[in-house]
């Protein structure tokens, strides 16, 4: 028969294995919780940042249509830096996400170089809105990409807040 110092030492041993198994295993759990919440503070941050990035572009080229000395340069400096963002930020960006936030910025720039093609001595060219009969030919696609851009505008805000929210991963 057994001893009863061997049935001891392996009951022991069998309890000292199974609780320090046990505790491996919460902290995986517990380490597996902190990366994810730490993956979603830095996909917080970077929709946020896309997200401003966006709005900053848009918003400049908006204002930009009403200077007299348009800076290309500038467009081109400001839509690089989106594009880095992108670039930089695609790890924590959703291949829907970098898709409608790389959409947006072309249709802000198609928009714009719309209304630019359409400029006379450095002013958007008003004569067409005098009557709606004669419109040029560019203002459908202007208008096409303008209702694009609205509704990348609600997608990609739809998705920063619900990720904001904690409802999205």
């Amino acid at each position: 028969m057994v001893s009863d110092a061997v049935a001891v030492g392996v009951l022991t041993f069998i309890g000292t294995a199974s609780a320090t198994l046990t505790g491996l295993w919460q902290w995986r759990r517990v380490q597996a919780r902190e990366q994810r919440a730490e993956f979603r503070v830095q996909r917080v941050e970077a929709l946020k940042a896309v997200w401003e990035a966006l709005s900053d572009l848009e918003e400049a080229q908006r204002a930009s249509i009403l200077v007299v000395e348009y800076d290309a340069q500038d467009a081109t400096e400001r839509l690089t830096q989106v594009n880095l963002l992108l670039l930089r930020r695609s790890p924590f960006l959703r291949p829907d996400e970098q898709e409608w936030a790389t959409a947006f910025a072309r249709h802000v720039t198609e928009i714009d170089t719309v209304l630019r093609t359409q400029m006379e001595d450095g002013r958007p060219d008003a004569s067409w809105w005098i009557t709606s009969a004669i419109q040029p030919a560019s203002s459908h696609v202007a208008s096409v990409a303008a209702q694009q851009l609205r509704n990348l505008r609600t997608t990609l805000g739809d998705r920063y807040a619900a990720v904001v929210r904690g409802d999205s991963e």
